[in-house]
């Protein structure tokens, strides 16, 4: 990539940064998500009244240039074009407010009852003006489509049965691996949640779990089913074989799985409880997005061809 197209590529990007920004304002003022997060009241919550930093605004645009970065990622590197790419790339930036709303139920104590439906008309306004104005800005409305002839292959009832088990097993496996051995690992997370900064053993903590809440179990395997039903069409747009198509979804999984928005500062959960779910979605996202993509493509030819993000701008 040339230094012109290189600049003109990230002067895009923080358009796009600074366009979501503004639009995750507007879904607040929507939504009215403010009104949801009760004042914290006691020593239970004194923690969540600790000085927030005074550039909220800063970092709410790391949050969302991190977004824009891999944004700008998957719309270059698609095979499709247009209100193609913008549904997928829509259901993609949902799917992060879904999956946000679905862990607030942990927080029932520390959020009003309207929570919730707040947090999912906030996506969805947010999600309906965020990816018609990147694809517009990256020029997915200019081209046209890139499909692949042959590269589509059809899957048998048997093939999509056993990948979405995998998928299934490998989120649930994921999700309590990393839950446990990186964010439960905070003390300060574990006073938040339950009370106390005492630690059990991993399959002590499964076991707790399993005879305390067993529900969480299959509302987990529910969960990474929504996951990837919302995500498909990204990573089916794609271009390439299995080890690109697994980096892409890689980078959407750790971006759009809500652990950006975990930066900005919020009444909800104090900085350093914050910080540990955010590096545990960040590992999360990795280790299942590169598993999900590489299943999902498995069989696709590598694309020769120079990548579309080198040929940008």
């Amino acid at each position: 990539m040339s230094a012109r197209k290189a600049i003109g590529l990230g002067f895009k990007v923080i358009v796009v940064a600074i366009g979501l920004s503004i639009i995750f304002i507007i879904g607040a003022m929507v939504s009215g998500i403010g009104r949801g997060v009760p004042a914290p009241t006691g020593a239970a919550t004194a923690a969540t009244t600790v000085a927030q930093p005074a550039n909220g605004l800063l970092l709410l645009f790391i949050s969302s240039l991190i977004q824009a970065i891999v944004a700008t990622y998957l719309v270059l590197e698609a095979n499709w074009s247009g209100w193609k790419i913008t549904g997928a790339l829509f259901l993609v930036s949902l799917n992060a407010s879904v999956q946000a709303a679905i862990e607030a139920t942990y927080l029932r104590g520390h959020l009003a009852p309207h929570f919730v439906p707040q947090m999912l008309i906030m996506g969805v306004v947010t999600s309906a003006l965020f990816a018609p104005l990147a694809v517009w800005i990256l020029g997915g409305f200019r081209r046209g489509p890139r499909e692949v002839p042959g590269e589509r292959a059809h899957w048998s009832a048997a093939r999509w049965a056993g990948t979405l088990a995998a998928t299934t097993v490998a989120c649930v496996v994921l999700y309590y691996l990393c839950g446990y051995y990186i964010a439960w690992q905070s003390a300060a997370l574990r006073q938040f949640y339950s009370g106390t900064t005492e630690i059990r053993s991993f399959w002590g903590q499964i076991a707790w779990i399993w005879s305390s809440t067993p529900w969480m179990f299959p509302r987990q395997a529910g969960r990474a089913l929504l996951f990837v039903a919302m995500t498909l069409p990204a990573i089916r747009m794609l271009r390439g074989g299995a080890q690109r198509v697994a980096l892409g979804t890689a980078l959407m999984y750790a971006v759009f799985d809500g652990s950006p928005g975990l930066i900005v500062p919020n009444p909800i959960m104090p900085p350093p409880v914050a910080y540990a779910h955010l590096i545990e979605l960040v590992v999360w996202g990795l280790l299942f997005g590169a598993f999900v993509g590489w299943l999902m493509s498995r069989g696709r030819a590598a694309e020769p061809a120079e990548s579309p993000v080198a040929k940008a701008a």
